[in-house]
Parts: structure tokens; C-alpha cells; sequence
């Protein structure tokens, strides 16, 4: 694949980068090995408009040729978000303390299926956590996305257990990991 750019937002991003981070998350995961029901689509939308007014959203989106081809998005969780009370193998209280500033949660990170491999994801997680002043970033996966865990393992990230089940969502259990250390530095979009 020929280059592509990197564009970090933060804060609420403009109506045409919530169209295609929308666009890309149903190309990507309204199919296997990803579990989804007929409201997927509408859901995405509407957590992803609440959570970019977050103040401290950030985005980030690749392009080729014009065309966004994936991109990556996610939040600092507050130190009363509890993110970690869902997992039922117990973890040390030093791990699951929070504060202001302590965790970034990685939220959604999709590319195009005819853009992988190139390296695409790897940069815009890259780019975000970059940007980031947190000290760790969590994220969860689906556990049928072996090949996406795999990805996230070989970038570094840590498997620290499965959370849920939760009712009303589909799947109703997400595995979840951490990356401890976010001092790496930024690469140039």
C-alpha cells in the first residue's frame, strides 16, 4: 500500500469524521469473527457521539488517497468508572486504583480488511497513546477476534482477564487488556 496520513483530533471531532469512523466500523465489524445483532450499527453511532463530547476524546484516522481506511478513538477513564469491578478474577488494588489521568480506554480501533497488514494499526495506536498523557491504556476485544488479539499481544499489550457478562450486550463477555507504559514516543503523521 502506498503512504498513507495519520490525522489526530481531540475533542469532539467534525460530522465528516463521525460518518467515517462509522462507515469503517460497520465494514469491519457487522461480520465474523465479530458478534453483532441488527442494532449494531445505530448503537456504535450513538455511543461514539456521546463519548466525543468527552473532553477528553481523542481521534485519530487514516487516509489513502483521500479515503479515511481506519481509524482508532477513545477517552481517559475517570477514576470512578468501576471499568474494572466487571472483571471477576480478582486483580491487585494497586492495579485497579484510579485517578484522573491514570488510564486511557482505547474504545474502537478498526482498518479496512484490504488495508491490513501494511501496518496501518499499529500507527494510529501509535499516534493516539501517543498523544496521550495517560500512564496505561485498557482496551477490550471480542473473545471470537483471535487474530485480533493476537495483533494487540505482538504490539505489547497484556491480557489481564474477561469481563461481563454483561446483560444487554452482545457479546455479553469481552477480554481485556492493558498496555502499562504509554512513555513511548509519538511517530510523525
Amino acid at each position: 500500500m502506498s503512504e498513507f496520513v495519520l490525522e489526530l483530533r481531540h475533542r469532539t471531532p467534525p460530522q465528516d469524521w463521525i460518518a467515517a469512523i462509522c462507515a469503517i466500523h460497520d465494514d469491519v465489524f457487522l461480520r465474523e469473527p465479530f458478534a453483532w445483532t441488527p442494532d449494531t450499527s445505530q448503537e456504535n453511532a450513538e455511543d461514539l457521539h456521546r463519548l466525543a463530547g468527552d473532553p477528553s476524546f481523542s481521534a485519530v484516522i487514516a487516509w489513502h488517497a483521500g479515503e479515511p481506511v481506519g481509524y482508532a478513538y477513545g477517552h481517559r477513564l475517570p477514576a470512578d468508572h468501576g471499568w474494572w469491578r466487571a472483571i471477576p478474577e480478582p486483580l491487585p488494588a494497586e492495579f485497579t486504583d484510579e485517578w484522573d489521568g491514570r488510564t486511557f480506554a482505547l474504545v474502537s480501533l478498526a482498518v479496512l480488511p484490504n488495508r491490513r497488514g501494511h501496518g496501518v494499526g499499529r500507527r494510529l495506536i501509535d499516534s493516539l497513546l501517543g498523544s496521550r498523557g495517560e500512564e496505561r491504556a485498557v482496551l477490550s476485544v471480542q473473545p471470537t477476534a483471535l487474530s485480533t488479539q493476537s495483533i494487540y499481544r505482538h504490539l505489547g499489550w497484556r491480557l489481564i482477564g474477561r469481563n461481563g457478562p454483561f446483560a444487554g450486550i452482545t457479546p455479553p463477555r469481552w477480554d481485556v487488556y492493558v498496555m502499562e507504559t504509554l512513555s513511548r514516543p509519538s511517530p510523525a503523521p
